[in-house]
């Protein structure tokens, strides 16, 4: 049985002191434990997954009321992954800075990755938890949907915290989305000024969002999942070619998953943006809109995320 645990993760003096303002910073997450047997002897493999943009770690462990399997984190879990839910700054359960507006996608990616050598040195350290030993050759992979793909892509770039990742429903060109049957770039709606943090309507989202055979009850489920987004990196994560020049700094290999109606204009050109990665996986999933986590298809996404990750090489000696 897949057993889930409450962590967080102090990243106070990993972040500038302009940004802290004197205040104490934590990252908020849950790590998914895999079933006793379930994971590999050697190599096994650690997965961090951050979520979209009007989403909190919620997104990767969708509870939906009457139904189950809707959880990528329980999921991959009981393929034997060890999992890593975290709430991006200023989202969710972690802390808000004092002025948010400071926590820049760079400022965002320092404290994720901050959280993420915490995390990956207790697992080393057989510290994280009584049930598990020592692994310092755990395999780390890093991921994230819509938002979270772009703070990936920057971490990865800057800090170069991960073996291979992970980009779900994220484009390096610019965000697109599908209203009234038309892709609409996401840019031309940014507004010039705001407040610190935003809050959508999902109405106008759904058709983006969901496949035609999502359930009622499961977009309805969806629509209460929503949360305040930080406008700064809310509001990047639309702009055009955003992270382009990050994506072409990534060396490692490189997995991207876009639904059949998602964001990007043109899914088959995404792997040129990450020249210097030699193994690039291309996987547009069927019957999916935008929000892959809640597609009929979504059990294909999370079995081809393992089975992938089970072939990135450790980079760490």
């Amino acid at each position: 049985m897949v057993r889930k645990i409450d962590l967080s993760f102090d990243v106070t003096d990993a972040l500038p002191p302009e940004a802290t303002e004197g205040c104490a910073v934590n990252i908020a997450g849950w790590a998914y434990l895999p079933p006793a047997g379930a994971m590999p002897e050697s190599s096994p493999r650690a997965m961090v997954l951050l979520a979209g943009g009007s989403y909190d770690r919620r997104y990767h462990d969708a509870q939906v009321p009457g139904r189950d399997g809707y959880s990528a984190a329980e999921h991959l879990a009981e393929l034997g992954n060890i999992v890593l839910l975290n709430d991006h700054l200023g989202v969710g359960q972690s802390t808000r800075l004092p002025d948010q507006k400071k926590a820049t996608r760079q400022v965002c990616a320092l404290a994720a990755h901050a959280a993420c050598e915490q995390f990956f040195a207790r697992i080393a350290e057989g510290t994280l938890d009584p049930a598990l030993p020592a692994l310092p050759d755990v395999v780390r992979i890093g991921g994230g949907h819509s938002m979270g793909g772009m703070q990936t892509i920057i971490q990865q770039a800057d800090h170069r915290t991960f073996d291979g990742v992970m980009v779900l429903g994220y484009t390096a060109e610019g965000v697109h989305m599908t209203m009234n049957g038309q892709k609409v770039r996401a840019a031309d709606f940014i507004p010039e000024d705001g407040p610190d943090y935003s809050r959508n309507d999902r109405a106008p989202m759904h058709e983006g969002f969901h496949w035609d055979d999502v359930p009622d009850d499961v977009i309805a489920y969806d629509d209460t999942l929503a949360v305040e987004t930080p406008s700064c990196i809310g509001l990047d994560s639309i702009r055009t070619r955003i992270v382009a020049g990050e994506a072409s700094r990534i060396d490692v290999p490189v997995y991207i998953c876009l639904g059949e109606r998602d964001v990007s204009p043109d899914c088959h050109a995404e792997p040129g943006y990450y020249r210097a990665s030699s193994d690039i996986t291309l996987h547009i999933l069927p019957r999916s809109g935008h929000c892959q986590t809640f597609a009929s298809t979504r059990h294909q996404m999370w079995d081809r995320m393992h089975h992938w990750s089970q072939i990135v090489p450790r980079r760490r000696p």
